[in-house]
């Protein structure tokens, strides 16, 4: 039986190189899955062809949490037809946002960007409520986290 050695590995683990030292060799930086270069475009949008007034949106280093959000808002809008995002591959951190319109009054660029814009909206009133409610709760009380 392989008794563990100092430093807690078993003498199997010397002669070939461990499964957790394996497993991180290939490892992205985590930072390269969020973290944008300057050279870098944050969206790029592709014309669908198979489809009237349908487009492709590739919106780098976003995720899940993201796709939905903006997906939920354009299919809100009565000019927008069709709405999806797709992930192709979870080390590919691209986000593929599809949107076709009903007719040519909006175009599938216009309609994400107001998706973005609303979102962008619902969001800073948001983090504004937060903010009157948390210095509301400071100035009653020292502990801002107390019951």
């Amino acid at each position: 039986v392989g008794r563990a050695r100092r430093g807690g590995r078993s003498s199997s683990c010397r002669s070939t190189p461990c499964l957790a030292a394996m497993v991180f060799e290939n490892a992205q930086d985590r930072k390269d899955t969020w973290l944008m270069d300057d050279d870098e475009v944050k969206i790029t949008y592709e014309t669908f062809e198979k489809a009237q007034n349908c487009g492709t949106a590739i919106i780098k280093k976003e995720d899940h949490t993201v796709g939905n959000l903006v997906r939920q808002q354009l299919l809100n809008y009565s000019d927008v037809r069709f709405a999806a995002y797709q992930i192709p591959h979870p080390l590919d951190h691209r986000l593929f946002v599809r949107v076709q319109t009903a007719d040519d009054t909006s175009t599938p660029m216009t309609a994400l960007q107001r998706s973005l814009e609303d979102l962008h909206d619902e969001f800073s009133h948001l983090e504004d409520e937060f903010n009157k409610e948390l210095n509301s709760h400071m100035q009653q009380s020292s502990d801002p986290f107390s019951g």
